[in-house]
């Protein structure tokens, strides 16, 4: 009972925090980059001179007596689906706040933006396996209830298998529209799945981090254990050479995987448990519109 009533506080927490944001800023920035799939025809009208000649209605000229062109307007509504990573990693944080919560937040904000647009939202939660999916709907009731999951949802793997959620989404999202990945990318063997969702949507992967993925602590022998296969090493962290190989393991690994989303046109952003998302997530609107 206790769990449930720390589980409402927290969402409504999340949707008075995204709300403020979204009235304040955060729309109109979500819908200068999350345009819609393209354009649809509006209406025919008398040519003006400088109208494109290629979009003359020869029929409706022709009965008319005089030049007549199609116009068209951007096809607004945008299908925003979100995969949300809930393996056993996500659940680890140095700090107060985890990678869950984070991702969390993530989702949120996003989300109310989406509404806010009068967008569908939908989501796929997957760890070794697909866990939760939900098809695009409209509606804050829709969105609320799709927080509440990501925060409380209880896995029954405990893997991560980017491969699988990513060909699972582009077997069952038949229109082109925005994918979100939010993940920390401990995982192998998943590119040419990304490959094939990237060639069919807008893909965006926001990689979850944490202080301690970066630096090792300062400690003594102590047994590490892999929270999603269980496996164990010993670290010492009074080992500056320890320290040393730890981090440049984890900066190669990330420094790859950049290159890697790049290489594919897949769009990236990483955000730490100790960061504000609202600032990540703003920065990354105002880098994104720069190069439209």
């Amino acid at each position: 009972m206790t769990e449930n009533r720390d589980l409402s506080k927290k969402v409504k927490q999340l949707h008075l925090v995204s709300g403020k944001l979204v009235e304040s800023f955060f729309a109109g920035n979500y819908r200068s980059v999350f345009k819609g799939p393209g354009l649809e025809f509006d209406e025919v009208r008398e040519y003006i001179a400088g109208d494109d000649t290629r979009f003359i209605d020869w029929n409706v000229s022709s009965r008319m007596g005089s030049p007549y062109t199609k116009t068209f307007r951007e096809e607004r509504e945008v299908v925003l689906q979100v995969l949300i990573d809930i393996s056993a990693s996500l659940g680890t944080g140095a700090g107060t706040v985890s990678k869950q919560d984070t991702a969390g937040m993530i989702f949120a904000l996003l989300a109310f933006a989406a509404v806010a647009n009068n967008d569908r939202v939908g989501s796929l939660l997957f760890s070794d396996r697909i866990e939760k999916q939900v098809q695009p709907m409209k509606g804050k009731k829709h969105v609320l209830k799709q927080i509440s999951q990501v925060l409380s949802f209880k896995p029954e793997g405990a893997g991560s298998d980017l491969s699988l959620a990513f060909r699972t989404t582009a077997e069952t999202m038949k229109r082109r529209g925005i994918c979100l990945i939010i993940s920390d990318f401990r995982a192998a063997s998943y590119w040419s799945e990304l490959t094939v969702l990237s060639h069919r949507h807008d893909v965006i992967a926001i990689r979850v981090t944490d202080p301690v993925d970066r630096q090792y602590p300062v400690s003594g022998l102590v047994e590490l254990q892999d929270p999603e296969t269980g496996e164990t090493i010993l670290g010492y962290g009074r080992s500056p050479r320890f320290r040393e190989e730890y981090a440049e393991f984890w900066e190669i690994e990330r420094l790859n995987w950049l290159n890697g989303c790049r290489r594919i046109g897949v769009d990236t952003l990483e955000i730490s448990t100790e960061d504000d998302v609202a600032v990540k997530l703003m920065e990354y609107f105002n880098r994104r519109n720069k190069r439209q």
